[in-house]
């Protein structure tokens, strides 16, 4: 999962250009809940959801997929650590 993991939070700050700071404040989400998720102290995966509604545009949702994706291929390469 490490590499869907990294995928969040990279996506969150290079593509959302969000702080975890800035998610807690439009979405009411606790820093400390998505940062747990986004170093695997969590495994909710109803965060996912969160990254793919904060995109604002068509794009950003493709490049979210696409990302989603890739990362699960790899972990899944890995056998799922």
């Amino acid at each position: 999962m490490k590499h869907l993991l990294n995928f969040c939070r990279e996506f969150r700050t290079e593509t959302l250009r969000l702080t975890l700071q800035d998610i807690e404040d439009i979405a009411y989400t606790p820093v400390k809940t998505l940062s747990a998720f986004e170093n695997g102290r969590s495994t909710n995966i109803n965060h996912l959801n969160l990254y793919y509604l904060l995109c604002k545009t068509k794009e950003q949702r493709a490049l979210f997929i696409k990302g989603f994706d890739k990362a699960m291929d790899l972990d899944r390469l890995e056998g799922g650590k």
